[in-house]
C-alpha cells in the first residue's frame, strides 16, 4: 500500500503554525523534526524538485545532514547580531528561513510537468514483511523500537525542567562601566560615585536588598531590588566622608529577600580621604 502526500507543503505549513502559536508541549514534540529535518528537506525540495534525482531514503538522509549544517550556520549568524543566540530569535530565524524555502520550492516544483514532480510517498507492504526471514524481522523491529526510544528520550529530556547553575553576579564599576574605574582617592566632602551591578542567574525572579556601609556603619539601604532571571540591574551609589582619613572601608552587602543574617554577596573598597584645601 502506497500513501502519497502530494500536498506535503500544506503539512509543513501547518507544522510551522503549530510551533509558533500552539502549546509549549507541542513545540517540544515538533521541535526535533523542525530543527533536525525540516530545513534540510525544504532545501532539498528547492535544489532537487524532480522525483528521479533522489529516492526517498536518500532524501531523508540528506535532509537530516543538511539540517545539521544549516541550524549551526543560522546560530553563527545570530551570534554576530544584537539578538544573540537565544531561543526566540533562533526559532523565528528558522521559521522565516523555512517559509522562504517553502515558497521557493513550491514555485520550482509547480514549474515542472506533474509526472516529473517529486511526491512524498509512504509505502506499507505487509506481504513483503511476512516473507522476510525471522532474523530480518528481529533486526527491523529492534531498529524501530530503538528509534521510538530515542525520540521518547529526546522529548523527555527537552520537556524536563533544566536546572542550570544558580548564582548571582555582583560587582562594582566606575561610571564609565570599567571595573577599575571606581575612586581610590577623594577629598573631604567630595562625592564618590560607583555603580553596583547585579546579574540574576537564580533561574527565577529574585528580590534583593543592598546595604552600603562605611567603616562598619550603614549609610544607605536599597530595598527592594526585583530582578528577573538572567537580567542585569545597575544601581548608582554615592558616598562621601566629612573628615580626612588615611583609608575608609566602603562595603557593599547584597542580601537575598528574607535572609538578612548573612550577606549573599559582599564587596569592599578602600578609599583614601584627602584634606580639603581651600
Amino acid at each position: 500500500m502506497k500513501i502519497n502526500f502530494k500536498k506535503e507543503y500544506v503539512i509543513i505549513t501547518g507544522l510551522l503554525l503549530v510551533i509558533v502559536f500552539f502549546s509549549d508541549f507541542l513545540r517540544i514534540i515538533l521541535g526535533l523534526p523542525f530543527a533536525l529535518f525540516l530545513p534540510g528537506y525544504l532545501l532539498m525540495a528547492v535544489l532537487f524538485p524532480e522525483k528521479d534525482e533522489f529516492d526517498g531514503s536518500a532524501r531523508i538522509a540528506l535532509s537530516i545532514g543538511l539540517s545539521i549544517i544549516i541550524v549551526p550556520l543560522i546560530g553563527l549568524l545570530l551570534n554576530y547580531l544584537s539578538s544573540g543566540i537565544r531561543l526566540l530569535p533562533m526559532m523565528l530565524s528558522l521559521i522565516f528561513f523555512d517559509i522562504f524555502l517553502l515558497f521557493l520550492g513550491w514555485f520550482r516544483r509547480n514549474n515542472l510537468p506533474e509526472e516529473k514532480r517529486f511526491t512524498l510517498t509512504l509505502t506499507i507492504d505487509l506481504l513483503k514483511w511476512s516473507n522476510k526471514t525471522k532474523g530480518t524481522k528481529v533486526i527491523h523491529a529492534a531498529l524501530l523500537i530503538t528509534s521510538f526510544l530515542l525520540i521518547f528520550t529526546s522529548v523527555f529530556m527537552i520537556s524536563s525542567p533544566k536546572t542550570g547553575k544558580i548564582f548571582t553576579e555582583f560587582y562594582i564599576t566606575g561610571l564609565d562601566d570599567v571595573t577599575t574605574g571606581y575612586p581610590e582617592q577623594l577629598k573631604v566632602g567630595e562625592n564618590g560615585t560607583v555603580k553596583a551591578v547585579i546579574i540574576n542567574n537564580e533561574q527565577q525572579k529574585t528580590r534583593y536588598k543592598m546595604e552600603i556601609l562605611m567603616n562598619g556603619n550603614i549609610i544607605q539601604t536599597i530595598s527592594p531590588i526585583d530582578i528577573e532571571n538572567q537580567e542585569k540591574q545597575e544601581i548608582t551609589v554615592l558616598f562621601k566622608v566629612e573628615e580626612p582619613e588615611d583609608l575608609v572601608k566602603i562595603e557593599f552587602l547584597l542580601y537575598l529577600d528574607g535572609q538578612d543574617i548573612k550577606p549573599y554577596r559582599q564587596l569592599r573598597l578602600w578609599v583614601e580621604i584627602l584634606p580639603h584645601l581651600d
